[in-house]
């Protein structure tokens, strides 16, 4: 008697899943950057001098260390934030509205990856957010070694466990049966950081700093921050019954345009970055 091998359920529409990935990394890194640090500079005193798609650079004259701490850390705060009130806002979204639901869900998984995976980026390089450097939230902290392997153990873990929370909150929503469902996950999943990393990297390009910003925020943020996306489908749930209805969404031009739209403008305006 032959095994029967469960059938991969066919991917949503692939213009608008690659629309929507697009449209929620772009929201959450504006979140980041712009809410989180270039708010925080304004309102703590600082001056932008520049305001990139990737970065803010803040003139800390009139800032003392605290407020310059409370700069960096604004970032992955609001990231976390956004991350906790996107998982939230799913338990009143209706599957039914497949678009709305992914959407929210990878805007909110991208953001509380962004909050985790600094500390790992930190704690591993020594710069960034939670970094050693003069902007950095734990800079002239000693010794700077032990703080280092306590950043890079704090965000292994934490970014392991928001990936096991994320992935339970899409979970039921899953179609198909037994490992099929791991390798519909994966696609999915994959079709998502893919878009992510390639429109950071593009966006990246335009800056005027050269190739360093692009490895360290770009590529950093997308290819390193949302890694997870290569792994967290093995997590599903294959015993799991999926009679529900699952993530199933048809072209929409309208979720099309805004995406489109939207990266432009962030492309066109942060791309080469504001001067000041």
């Amino acid at each position: 008697m032959t095994q029967k091998v469960p059938i991969v359920p066919k991917l949503p529409d692939f213009l608008t899943l690659v629309a929507i990935s697009a449209l929620a990394y772009i929201c959450a890194v504006a979140i980041h950057e712009h809410l989180g640090h270039t708010t925080a500079c304004l309102l703590l005193g600082g001056q932008a001098i520049e305001i990139g798609a990737f970065y803010v650079d803040c003139d800390y004259t009139n800032l003392g260390s605290t407020a310059i701490r409370l700069v960096a850390l604004a970032g992955p705060f609001i990231s976390l934030i956004t991350g906790l009130l996107a998982f939230y806002a799913l338990k009143h979204i209706s599957i039914k509205r497949s678009i709305q639901f992914y959407f929210v869900w990878l805007l909110g998984t991208i953001s509380v990856m962004t909050a985790t995976g600094y500390m790992l980026f930190s704690g591993i390089s020594g710069i960034g957010d939670f970094g050693l450097t003069q902007d950095g939230v734990f800079y002239q902290i000693t010794p700077a070694w032990l703080w280092q392997i306590l950043l890079t153990l704090a965000g292994a873990l934490s970014y392991f466990f928001i990936i096991l929370w994320a992935i339970r909150k899409i979970d039921s929503y899953v179609p198909g049966e037994g490992r099929a469902r791991i390798t519909y996950t994966r696609k999915l999943l994959l079709i998502s950081y893919l878009t992510g990393a390639v429109v950071y990297i593009l966006i990246g390009l335009l800056n005027p700093h050269g190739f360093f910003i692009v490895l360290a925020s770009s590529v950093a943020a997308s290819v390193g921050g949302t890694s997870g996306f290569l792994w967290m489908g093995q997590l599903i749930d294959i015993k799991r019954d999926s009679s529900q209805q699952g993530i199933s969404f048809q072209r929409s031009w309208t979720w099309v345009s805004i995406a489109f739209v939207s990266c432009a403008l962030y492309a066109l305006f942060l791309g080469p970055t504001i001067n000041f």
